[in-house]
């Protein structure tokens, strides 16, 4: 284990409880200790079944569905008052790979570090991780919340997750506030997280490989209007051009590759509308 205290923070909402089994297993070992953010979960009895046994995991629970911006509030606040120099965020149905934490421990002494990512292996499509070879990390933009391993006092210096948020560009606020606070997002070369993202598939659009993520029209309405939220709190960070470019896009993939076109449609106009009012 390396010499700086590292915990894993898992956000629980009616998890799937073999997976989140899986997901335990995977990280316990790496990490110092495991806390568990309960977003008013139905099965939380099962939960506490499933970690009877294990030492140094403990439970956070929430009166209601606080939102996933929320609940990583208070993982990285427990982090910080508990004295750990890293936090690892993780889905509740992500499953990280044996040596994660040993290969994020490599670049520890990066200056400027925020957060570290890795490449993330999807079951249902392929991506590219963005690598030239024999290229063993590299500065990036944004990265998913899962597998990100957050620098603590880093962290510290930044505004905190956006509750507003709730689901949905809740990773790429925070990788924008690291980035503005002049903190770095550094992905390493290391296949470190199995992960879904709705139900994807690799497609065509303009002879371009792009993916349809299949999310549902819940979904679909938190992704417009927190991603418009995002183009307004961070007007120097965002092309208006660019993000009709890639709304016009988006609605095309539905159009063209999912099913409940309309209802989803439908969703993201209202997503946009309501974001004017965030």
């Amino acid at each position: 284990m390396n010499s700086k205290r590292i915990l894993a923070g898992i956000v629980l909402y009616n998890p799937d409880i073999d997976r989140l089994k899986a997901n335990i297993k995977a990280v316990y070992e790496q990490v110092d200790s495991v806390l568990l953010i309960n977003n008013a979960s139905f099965n939380m009895n099962e939960v506490r079944s499933l970690i009877n046994g294990y030492s140094d995991i403990g439970i956070i629970n929430n009166d209601s569905n606080m939102g996933v911006a929320h609940a990583l509030g208070q993982i990285m606040d427990y982090a910080m008052q508990h004295g750990y120099s890293w936090a690892l965020t993780l889905d509740q149905d992500s499953v990280c790979y044996p040596g994660l934490i040993n290969a994020y421990s490599q670049y520890f002494e990066l200056p400027k570090v925020g957060i570290l990512t890795c490449n993330i292996i999807d079951r249902n499509f392929m991506e590219n991780n963005g690598f030239m070879e024999g290229q063993q990390c590299r500065d990036v933009s944004q990265c998913i919340t899962s597998a990100s391993l957050v620098n603590v006092d880093a962290y510290r210096h930044t505004d905190g997750f956006d509750d507003k948020l709730f689901i949905d560009s809740v990773d790429f606020d925070i990788c924008i506030n690291m980035r503005i606070h002049g903190y770095r997002i550094v992905k390493i070369n290391y296949d470190g997280l199995l992960h879904e993202v709705g139900h994807g598939r690799n497609v065509k659009l303009f002879m371009k490989n792009y993916i349809a993520y299949g999310h549902s029209p819940f979904r679909q309405y938190y992704i417009a209007r927190n991603h418009g939220y995002l183009v307004k709190k961070y007007p120097r960070q965002f092309s208006h051009v660019k993000e009709l470019i890639r709304e016009i896009r988006d609605e095309l993939l539905i159009l063209l590759y999912e099913k409940d076109k309309l209802s989803k449609l439908k969703q993201r106009w209202r997503g946009l509308s309501d974001s004017r009012h965030m």
